[in-house]
């Protein structure tokens, strides 16, 4: 049987035990409800910075045409400057060197409107990039969210309770042996003392 002592102890580990569930639990529900709403915060401020790379990747390709398109304008216009410069100091404009000089220069026209517009697709396609990038931000934080609380602390606070329990009662159970050997041997000494035999041959 379990001294009054032992058992008083035992109690109070146990009490114990459930009053640091109930604090922890509390604790818990107020961390798990700021993780959820920063995990919330968090998708929101990423969904919003996707939506505006791609707002501004769908503005550098518009750019791009409209610069592009300005610039293939003024390559038309040089070039029939350039043409009617050539014919009216007498050059063969659809043959020659002056042919050719027309030629390379249509091509140097349409390489700087090319230029234009492949910067304006590189740049539209790192903002879309980015917009994928906050796109996984936003997945990331949402994940965060669903996995915010969850009842582990309050399983190690039980087990913990349990064990002390039981690491308590195992102490004074092996006090209680202990006590029980003394007072045997001392007994036994006592007998010897005596002259007198026991039974069971001591």
């Amino acid at each position: 049987m379990c001294e009054p002592m032992t058992i008083a102890s035992l109690a109070v580990t146990v009490i114990s035990t459930a009053v640091g569930m109930m604090a922890q639990g509390q604790a818990q529900k107020a961390q798990e409800k700021s993780a959820k709403a920063a995990a919330a915060y968090n998708a929101q401020v990423a969904e919003n910075e996707a939506a505006t790379q791609r707002e501004l990747a769908r503005a550098e390709r518009e750019k791009g045409a409209a610069d592009a398109e300005r610039q293939r304008r003024m390559a038309v216009r040089r070039m029939g400057e350039m043409r009617s410069n050539l014919a009216a100091s007498g050059f063969e404009t659809d043959s020659g060197s002056a042919l050719s000089l027309l030629g390379e220069s249509a091509a140097e026209e349409q390489y700087d409107v090319d230029v234009i517009r492949r910067d304006a697709d590189m740049a539209a396609w790192q903002r879309e990039a980015a917009a994928a990038g906050a796109d996984n931000e936003r997945n990331f934080a949402l994940w965060q969210g669903s996995r915010a609380g969850g009842a582990s602390g309050m399983a190690g606070t039980l087990l913990g309770g349990i064990a002390a329990g039981l690491g308590q009662y195992n102490g004074y159970a092996r006090t209680a042996a202990k006590k029980t050997d003394g007072m045997q041997n001392a007994l036994n000494l006592g007998y010897k003392a005596l002259g007198v035999a026991r039974a069971g041959g001591y």
